[in-house]
């Protein structure tokens, strides 16, 4: 019986994730794809759509501070069986996202400019290209956070599949529109923006028609509560500040990196995207064991919120060795799909090996975050993460400085700070849980004695 169990957990996770990890891919693809049409334009163009990316990276960051506590009170007022608790969560949720997505969008018309000059491209064709490109693109920030909201929504209610579908066919609107707009109407990279903003208006709307047979007629008890805005805000409120954090660390290493010309920078953009191969992979089965760790946990039914963390630790393992092997036996061939000359296909190469050797630990990081947030613990993984992530800067800066000038060295700090999280907090997870669990079978006996003695 044991043993059906367990496949039972391992069997839902892996169903719940696949469709997740698809739509992981659509929403990832969205950048992938303006990449790939942008790289036909040259360097320069690659160069300003990522770093102009950075920003709207940013607003995707932002954006958690809703998105991933709406997820975690929809899984556990599912678990406890409270149809109308959860929805009242999105409809709290989804007016204060609103809020947040007009400001985040208000700071880009106004801030663009200044926004890039931070990063300090020294290319004054780059910067013009980028700033313009962050100016349209922000257009699309209102959409792109109801999606990420409406994502977690239906995750949180263990339906995975609506959002796989979704996404798929906004990333086919998006394959379609983009040619269009940059080759046919000679847009350029303006072309590209002009695309995702369509093609997430189109998502949005099938998101929100979606999500209203998923709920039924919403309940007249259902009405805007403070504390319910409240509960999200704390919940998100740590894996906003982690990602927040990592995008400025991620400008001040494009800061350091652009040391070394344009071709450094595309590389680093580009590298980005291939590594999402395995981030993406992972960040669907982290979503899965949220919802599922999240619905045990409201459920009190902490052993399968255990087991549920075991089965995806091991999916986890093998993503992440597999991942290892394939940057490492086809680096080259990975790169030349985006950039062509010689000088970045070397560094790109020398990027993908290095990274290669995190990719597991950063694989057991993210599903261990994901254990996290289905628990309610969201602040453990911003702690780690933000410690350890923000050590790339100095650590980059002193090591360039003082012992090795060269930009492979930059991809070694990247990677064992990579390591370390991966380490130290499915460590964490392992020994705070397995704590909780003796409590709980503590308190439990306790009870029991105290219900028999009566």
């Amino acid at each position: 019986m044991k043993k059906s169990y367990n496949d039972s957990i391992f069997g839902q996770l892996i169903r719940l994730a696949l469709p997740v990890i698809g739509g992981s891919f659509m929403s990832m693809a969205y950048s992938f794809v303006n990449m790939l049409f942008v790289g036909k334009l040259g360097a320069d163009s690659v160069a300003a759509v990522g770093s102009a990316g950075f920003f709207i990276n940013l607003g995707w960051a932002l954006s958690s501070l809703i998105t991933v506590g709406v997820g975690i009170k929809v899984s556990h007022a599912n678990g406890a069986g409270n149809k109308v608790l959860a929805k009242s969560f999105v409809l709290n949720g989804k007016i204060a996202l609103i809020v947040l997505a007009i400001l985040y969008l208000s700071v880009l018309m106004f801030g663009g400019k200044y926004l890039i000059s931070i990063l300090n491209l020294k290319n004054q064709q780059v910067e013009a290209l980028s700033i313009g490109f962050l100016i349209r693109s922000g257009w699309s920030i209102p959409f792109t956070f109801l999606n990420n909201f409406y994502s977690s929504v239906f995750i949180g209610y263990g339906n995975s599949r609506i959002p796989f579908r979704i996404s798929s066919l906004g990333l086919l609107l998006n394959i379609l529109l983009d040619p269009i707009a940059i080759f046919g109407f000679g847009l350029g990279i303006n072309g590209a923006a002009y695309a995702t903003i369509l093609s997430q208006m189109i998502t949005v709307f099938l998101y929100s028609r979606k999500l209203r047979l998923l709920q039924g007629d919403v309940d007249q008890r259902i009405s805007y509560q403070k504390a319910q805005l409240r509960e999200l805000l704390l919940l998100g409120m740590s894996p906003t500040l982690q990602r927040m954090v990592f995008v400025f660390i991620a400008i001040g290493m494009a800061r350091i990196i652009s040391n070394w010309g344009t071709e450094a920078i595309a590389v680093q953009k580009v590298g980005v995207q291939i590594e999402a191969l395995s981030y993406m992979t992972i960040s669907g089965f982290t979503s899965a064991l949220s919802s599922i760790a999240g619905k045990a946990y409201g459920a009190k039914d902490y052993v399968r919120q255990w087991k549920s963390f075991l089965a995806g630790l091991t999916i986890a393992m093998v993503v992440g060795l597999t991942t290892t092997v394939v940057f490492m036996a086809f680096p080259e061939p990975l790169f030349s799909l985006f950039l062509r000359d010689s000088e970045s296909l070397r560094l790109g190469k020398d990027y993908l090996v290095i990274l290669a050797y995190s990719q597991l630990f950063m694989c057991i990081e993210l599903l261990s975050t994901g254990a996290f947030y289905g628990w309610g613990k969201t602040y453990l993984p911003a702690i780690i993460s933000i410690t350890l992530t923000s050590a790339r800067i100095p650590l980059a800066y002193i090591l360039t400085t003082c012992c090795s000038p060269t930009l492979n060295t930059i991809w070694w700090c990247i990677s064992l700070s990579s390591m370390a999280k991966g380490l130290l907090l499915t460590g964490l997870f392992f020994l705070l849980f397995q704590l909780f669990m003796k409590t709980q079978t503590v308190t439990d006996g306790k009870k029991e004695c105290q219900c028999t003695g009566g």
